[in-house]
């Protein structure tokens, strides 16, 4: 499992709130949350403002979700 999905269950975020509030598509995300792809630096900065949103933790780091 990789950070993020770890994250996103631990939150209970769901794949779909993720990808909306990323502005990201789910299936990209999923290979992403699955290790089958690398995101990019802009992807990155998406996700970690989505997940500070969604969990409401304004201090969340890049480096708590992905392995950089």
């Amino acid at each position: 499992m990789t950070r993020l999905e770890t994250f996103r269950a631990a939150r209970g975020i769901k794949p779909a709130d993720l990808a909306r509030e990323s502005g990201y598509a789910r299936q990209h995300l999923l290979r992403i949350r699955q290790g089958k792809m690398e995101p990019t630096r802009k992807c990155i900065k998406a996700v970690r403002d989505a997940c500070r949103r969604l969990a409401n933790d304004p201090r969340l780091r890049a480096s708590q979700l992905f392995d950089l």
